[in-house]
């Protein structure tokens, strides 16, 4: 019995600590769709893709998209959809941060994301 108590005493606060930190480091709903659609889109036009977020700022997170092949590196930034100037049909708001993100606005299903590639 005092080793069932004693594990919990040190598994519940472990646990705790897990699950804090895993939820500091979750991305919103928004984010994981600009990431799953735009890691889908890119993985379409260049081949498989994956694409990683982390926290720029509130409301705004770099996706920075890794074309398998090793061509090319996209940056992006992810906003909620209410920060897009004319309003968005999706969840998230993209601008494109570098030539080659801006370029793979224009790949075939990207256009369909309305990614802004104009400087500000």
């Amino acid at each position: 019995m005092k080793k069932t108590h004693l594990i919990s005493l040190v598994a519940t606060p472990l646990a705790l600590v897990l699950c804090g930190v895993y939820w500091l480091n979750c991305a919103p709903s928004y984010v994981k769709d600009a990431e799953a659609r735009v890691s889908s889109y890119l993985s379409y036009s260049y081949g498989p893709t994956t694409c990683k977020s982390d926290e720029k700022e509130l409301n705004a997170w770099t996706m920075k998209c890794q074309i398998a092949s090793g061509k090319k590196d996209l940056n992006y930034t992810v906003y909620p959809a209410e920060k897009a100037p004319e309003g968005s049909s999706r969840s998230f708001y993209i601008v494109a941060e570098d030539a080659a993100a801006k370029q793979s606005a224009k790949a075939e299903l990207m256009v369909y994301l309305n990614i802004n590639t104009h400087t500000s």
